[in-house]
């Protein structure tokens, strides 16, 4: 088959025909910081391509000894050491994980962006927090389903305030499934029970949400 190809672009160059080949336009990188109000694209700095969480560790139970926590898949664990005390349910479909301090509440948590179906059968959007609460691991807050679907997130404090805000990349569109292609960005603030919206992009084709040392947003633009 390859001979056959080189064969015919030989023969099409021998005639005078040129031949166009589309090539893919290679992704960019875009910044944003932010202050308590909004945020803004500045040049992006060198920074890693972010990635879906696989593996981290964190001490949910405040003994001073980390836990690990796995992502395998679309499933989420919890380890002591080589036991594991805690997984997530096999109906979601968690697709990304950050860890730190979603709830400001002076303790480590886990937060999951995850998909469950509700009763219809329909996969819906949800953040969770897990964490160590009377001597067990388990869901201490679970959002209702989100109007935008929730595909990346990060955690980190973006305007300097000493408070982590909750990044996401979400679909554009309400109702679009986890494999919506048009994102937005946006930023949230926890307010005692649940997340309010601060600030929210225009839709573009997002990916790869990371966060630099000085905690500067930068995503993937796909073109």
């Amino acid at each position: 088959m390859r001979r056959l190809l080189v064969i015919v672009l030989l023969s099409l160059a021998a005639l005078g025909v040129t031949l166009l080949v589309r090539l893919p336009r290679p992704a960019q990188q875009v910044g944003f910081t932010c202050d308590r109000q909004a945020c803004w694209p500045v040049e992006p700095p060198a920074a890693s391509v972010g990635a879906a969480f696989t593996t981290g560790a964190i001490d949910l139970t405040g003994d001073g000894v980390p836990e690990t926590i796995l992502r395998e898949g679309e499933s989420l664990r919890v380890l002591q050491g080589d036991v594991e005390i805690w997984r997530s349910d096999p109906a979601w479909r968690v697709v990304d994980v950050a860890l730190g301090d979603p709830n400001d509440d002076g303790r480590y948590e886990i937060l999951a962006a995850l998909w469950k179906p509700d009763d219809t059968g329909t996969l819906t959007s949800h953040p969770f927090i897990i964490g160590h609460r009377g001597g067990t691991v388990k869901v201490i807050w679970g959002g209702s389903a989100v109007t935008h679907g929730i595909h990346e997130i990060a955690l980190a404090d973006v305007d300097g305030d000493g408070v982590e805000e909750l990044i996401v990349l979400e679909s554009a569109r309400s109702g679009d499934g986890p494999d919506a292609t048009a994102r937005t960005l946006s930023v949230w603030d926890w307010h005692g029970w649940g997340f309010n919206l601060r600030w929210r992009s225009d839709p573009g084709r997002y990916r790869n949400l990371s966060l630099t040392e000085d905690d500067v947003i930068v995503v993937t633009v796909e073109k």
